[in-house]
């Protein structure tokens, strides 16, 4: 997502954005439930050279969710909210994320590196071509 211009007063901190008329991933996966095997496609792949470049800079994402994916004028994706994203070359300990995304290393509390943005794309893919998640209840302990 570019950047246009950052300012800030004594209270607030403003960041100008590029539009994403297109939303989020997740209103679109509501809307119609499910993508087209080549839309799905399209999508896993652009997310996957997003994660690819964030892990060459040594980040963690963390939080890959349709919510967190916009989509702009020309259809292309861009992450966003990067409140759990971290600096990390090796492992952290921090439990964070979405229940239906978590992957196991996280949930175990055994430490996780990069390897789990790879697992919530697996998710996410699933969840575009099959119109659920793959590990879906109501009660998040039944979902870990």
């Amino acid at each position: 997502m570019s950047l246009h211009c950052a300012f800030q007063t004594s209270e607030n901190l403003y960041l100008i954005l590029q539009n994403c008329p297109g939303g989020e991933l997740f209103f679109h996966l509501q809307r119609f439930r499910r993508f087209p095997e080549a839309v799905a496609r399209f999508y896993c792949a652009e997310i996957a050279l997003a994660l690819h470049y964030l892990h060459q800079h040594g980040i963690i994402y963390r939080d890959l969710k349709p919510e967190n994916i916009l989509i702009d004028a020309e259809g292309y994706l861009k992450l966003t909210d990067f409140g759990f994203a971290k600096y990390c070359e090796t492992r952290t300990y921090t439990l964070c994320g979405t229940p239906e995304y978590l992957a196991p290393e996280v949930l175990l509390n055994k430490g996780h590196g990069k390897p789990v943005d790879w697992w919530t794309l697996g998710i996410l893919t699933y969840e575009m071509i099959a119109g659920i998640d793959p590990f879906n209840d109501d009660d998040p302990m039944a979902i870990y």
